[in-house]
């Protein structure tokens, strides 16, 4: 019986190898999903790591370890640490720094501690931009930022003590004796962005000056105590795939060994997290995507074994009439089939990488096991007919479509239902809606297109359009043309819908990009304060034609998120062409920085002297105190003035002005209660207009100056004085309403009175819910000075000289991002790169469907055409007639297919997981797509039904003599 199936294989190896191959493309459809899923998890993890800010993937324990009795260091906290770091694939930085002191000073504040760092391997990591490294002990670097802040240069030697807080003085106080220090170079990071740097940057000297110094003149510094850390970073390669769930593990077993004296933090595990999310939004749409295909896949090799056993249909009737087994007549049947689809499984498999990809072996398996019992069922089915129909080469009556069609309606419409209920998307049926809608409308397609070809065709019978007719009655009397068109318009469908999904999110993750990213170029960077920042970036960009700088405002309660930024280059900087406001965009820079009657007072000298007279004031210990915004980078700064006394008096201070500072205000440190009212004048006030908080006065005083009368309250701004060089309340372009008090964000911890000046539905950054404001404004409002989270947008064509300027006026580049990386991270969604397999199947399917037309036009019965010519059909007109009924069917598929994925498109859109939103998807790629498979079908079916007459015929089909 095997040499039997043998010879049989050798006599009609042309549809044994078809069947080979359809088994090859259903087991390559079916992997091709694990396959596509492996890949995005690559994709997906290197997306989120090159993304990540250094920081993010870093590991960090800190600890403060304090002195021994001796003045030296423990190694207690180094030991300790070390030991956790064993990450994988990670490496790890030792750090050190305390505070230090000018050794000339007895008594130093903040502003005059600078800070005594060492980190391993520091050399490797910088550029020398003046001098040299660290060589040998008693030798400092520094920074350019803080060479300017502590005026040193190469060879200069300074003198630096350990200090410590005296808390009886509230001032800094030398904790041991001097160290000689000689600053032996200048430096800048090779790389801010290097994950060498750490959590905390590159060069970390916002917080003040820094010397970095190596080991040995660490040790030579008493003092009461140090911050040690170490910080883990991983090395290239570290983090894929295959290594997330030992990472995993890892982090939470460091962190069970975290203590008060070692504490471990990591965003490596909100990194892991976001991997893990997106990795399950592509195995939660794929797996849908892959099972339309895989089900035409089992359709086609249905036809190909059904029109296999259909030709042997005359053997297999005198193979009974023999009377032969029918366990034996059963093995005849199947033989061919049993033997290629194995064969055909293994290509399948091998070709798109199987062997490789984790889960790939089920997918295949259940191609398999599917291909191989519907063929078995088809080829026994076809053979288990009488004898009589078997010897006549009657084909069984086709089944009607009535059922199937109102089969296929009920399930589309449970799932569209289950799919758009009121919880969101659901799992299993609800995700293969658009796959039900498909094959709802091709099988209505194949239920009404029969009786409308032999309707069509009795017309073009009656006209004497012969070969029309006979096409028509072609496609109305073979079942085979039903099916076929089945899996055209399922295909066609597929494709239409996939090239519209695609587009769509593209689109929107365009927009989404744009949106997010706010700029062309965003740079993350440090600065010490809003004024520090403003200073910086107008300096590096005079004419306002390039960079924006931009401060994010924390917000406060029930209030919008809020963005500060230059509003005088918002149009010319930001990313506005999505946004749409209630002014034009060229008037926005007027609406959110209004003139107003005062400017800022601007402090040039190194001391300020205030005329006081103090009329009232039934206290003895309330301070009076001025507050200046340096602009050469330092923070914002309150000098005490001293106490208030009655009577005239000059109150003066030294102030960090020599470069410039803006005054913030003049501060009387009235009781937080309700109490006695001060009157003073300042009879040489910086500005004539000020601004008293409510219930306080400021008026004009005999002989000049202003009179301010400041009642004792409750409030925290009760004695601030503040100059008239900002509106009284915020002018905001929000996208909603403000908080029922009328304030926004919350400047060091205190929000600002404002007001909606122009409304949007969109803003750069911040979407369709937030505000933004002029960062000068608010910066003159707030009551402190911080630009945490500090930015810099550029434009695309910024020259570097823009970034070169800004790293010489201080600011440290921490990271950049640009609209294309914005992109690239959104293309990296687990819900869209689930959604672009759609795609991938789609032109699976649509291989199918030509793999379909092949299988049905060549391997159906030519008996009738042969048939027609001995009764005189003109060869003209027989050679036409396969090539018209192929096309007709591919043009009703084309139709049907359409309409299929339109309705799919209404069904799914704003549902399917990645389509979450409404809308209509541009239209030109995806009829570009649908054409272009239209077309390459129609094209398979002129060729298979030319083939097919040369089957018929021969090679010349017999004239019309």
């Amino acid at each position: 019986m095997i040499a039997l199936v043998l010879a049989m294989l050798r006599s009609r190896w042309a549809r044994a190898l078809i069947v080979a191959l359809l088994t090859a493309l259903a087991t390559a459809a079916a992997v091709a999903a694990p396959v596509y899923v492996d890949r995005a998890d690559r994709r997906i993890v290197g997306a989120e790591v090159s993304g990540a800010a250094a920081g993010d993937l870093n590991v960090v324990v800190t600890g403060q370890v304090e002195s021994t009795g001796d003045g030296s260091m423990p190694r207690t906290f180094e030991s300790l640490a070390s030991g956790w770091l064993d990450a994988p694939g990670y490496d790890s930085v030792f750090s050190a720094q305390f505070v230090a002191q000018p050794t000339e000073l007895p008594f130093a504040s903040a502003e005059q501690l600078s800070r005594i760092s060492y980190r391993e391997r520091l050399c490797e990591h910088v550029v020398v931009v003046a001098g040299r490294c660290l060589m040998g002990a008693g030798e400092a670097v520094v920074s350019e930022h803080s060479a300017e802040r502590l005026g040193v240069k190469p060879g200069q030697a300074v003198s630096m003590s350990g200090s410590r807080y005296d808390d009886l003085i509230n001032k800094y106080v030398p904790a041991g004796g001097p160290t000689a220090l000689t600053v032996v170079g200048i430096i800048r990071a090779r790389d801010s962005a290097e994950p060498y740097w750490g959590r905390s940057g590159a060069l970390a000297d916002l917080a003040g000056p820094a010397l970095s110094v190596d080991r040995r003149t660490l040790a030579t510094f008493a003092r009461p105590s140090e911050l040690q850390w170490y910080d883990a970073y991983p090395r290239p390669g570290a983090i894929t795939v295959a290594s997330l769930d030992e990472l995993r593990d890892w982090i939470a077993s460091a962190k069970r060994r975290s203590t008060e004296g070692a504490r471990l933090s990591t965003g490596l595990d909100g990194v892991i997290e976001r991997i893990d999310e997106r990795r399950a939004a592509v195995r939660a749409t794929v797996p849908y995507a892959v099972a339309p295909v895989l089900v035409l896949a089992w359709a086609v090799i249905v036809l190909a074994v059904s029109a296999a056993a259909r030709a042997r249909r005359f053997e297999h009737g005198i193979i009974a009439l023999r009377g032969v087994a029918r366990r034996w007549r059963w093995w005849l049947a199947t033989g061919e089939t049993v033997v290629a689809v194995p064969v055909g499984a293994v290509a399948g498999f091998t070709a798109v990488g199987g062997w490789t990809t984790p889960g790939a072996l089920r997918y295949a398996g259940i191609a398999v096991l599917g291909a191989v019992l519907l063929a078995l069922v088809v080829a026994v089915r076809t053979v288990a007919a009488p004898v009589s129909a078997l010897l006549r080469e009657v084909d069984r009556r086709a089944r009607r479509w009535r059922g199937a069609v109102v089969l296929a309606l009920v399930a589309a419409a449970v799932a569209t239902v289950q799919l758009r209920g009121a919880d969101g998307f659901g799992g299993g049926v609800a995700l293969v809606a658009p796959a039900l809608v498909m094959l709802a409308v091709a099988l209505a397609a194949a239920a009404v297109v029969p009786p409308l070809a032999a309707a069509a065709a009795r017309r073009a019978l009656h006209r004497g359009r012969l070969a029309a007719a006979l096409a028509g009655l072609r496609l109305a009397r073979r079942p085979v043309g039903a099916r076929v068109l089945v899996v055209l318009v399922v295909a066609l469908a597929s494709l239409g819908f996939a090239a519209a999904a695609t587009t769509a999110v593209t689109q929107r993750q365009a927009v989404d990009a744009d949106v997010q990213t706010g700029a062309p170029v965003v740079l993350r960077v440090g600065a010490t304060s809003r004024t520090h920042l403003l200073s910086a970036v107008r300096a590096a960009d005079p004419d306002g034609r390039y960079a924006m700088a931009v401060v994010p405002i924390a917000a406060s309660s029930y209030g919008p998120a809020v963005l500060a930024v230059d509003a005088s280059r918002l149009e010319r900087v930001a990313i506005l062409s999505h946004t749409s406001a209630s002014v034009p965009r060229g008037e926005l820079a007027g609406v959110l920085h209004p003139p107003v009657a005062g400017e800022p007072v601007v402090l040039t000298a190194s001391r300020i002297s205030l005329d006081v007279t103090v009329t009232t004031l039934d206290r003895p210990d309330i301070a009076f105190a001025v507050t200046v915004a340096p602009r050469d980078g330092r923070a914002t700064t309150a000098v005490e003035l001293g106490a208030l006394r009655p009577g005239r008096a000059a109150y003066a201070a030294d102030v960090p002005c020599a470069a410039g500072c803006r005054l913030v205000d003049l501060t009387v440190r009235l009781p937080p209660y309700l109490g006695p009212t001060v009157v003073l004048t300042v009879h040489n006030p910086p500005s004539p207009r000020w601004r008293v908080a409510p219930g306080a006065s400021a008026a004009p005083a005999d002989g000049g100056g202003v009179t301010f009368t400041l009642p004792a309250s409750g409030r925290a701004d009760a004695g601030i004085l503040r100059t008239a060089d900002a509106p009284e309340a915020l002018p905001v372009l929000a996208t909603g309403p403000l908080p029922p008090e009328g304030t926004v964000g919350s400047f060091g911890g205190k929000s600002v009175p404002a007001r909606i000046a122009a409304t949007a539905d969109r803003l750069p950054r911040l979407g369709t819910t937030g505000a933004l404001v002029d960062l000068d404004y608010a910066d003159r409002l707030a009551v402190d000075s911080a630009a945490e989270d500090a930015e810099v947008w550029l434009t695309a064509d910024a020259p570097p000289s823009v970034v070169e300027t800004l790293v010489s006026r201080g600011l440290t580049v921490k990271g950049r991002q640009t609209v294309g990386d914005a992109r690239v991270a959104l293309a990296g969604e687990g819900s869209a790169q689930g959604l672009r397999f759609y795609l991938v199947a789609g032109a699976i399917a649509v291989a199918l469907a030509a793999a379909a037309l092949v299988v049905g036009t060549i391997g159906g019965n030519a008996a009738d055409l042969r048939a027609l010519r001995s009764q005189g059909l003109p060869a003209r007109t027989a050679r036409l007639v396969e090539p018209l009924a192929a096309l007709r069917l591919v043009l009703t598929a084309g139709v049907a297919g359409a309409l299929a994925a339109v309705a799919a498109w209404l069904a799914a859109a704003g549902s399917l997981p990645g389509l979450q939103w409404a809308g209509v998807p541009p239209l030109a790629e995806p009829a570009v797509a649908f054409g272009s498979a239209l077309v390459l079908l129609a094209v398979v079916a002129v060729l298979s039904s030319q083939a097919r007459l040369r089957v018929t015929y021969g090679t010349s089909p017999p004239s019309d003599r």
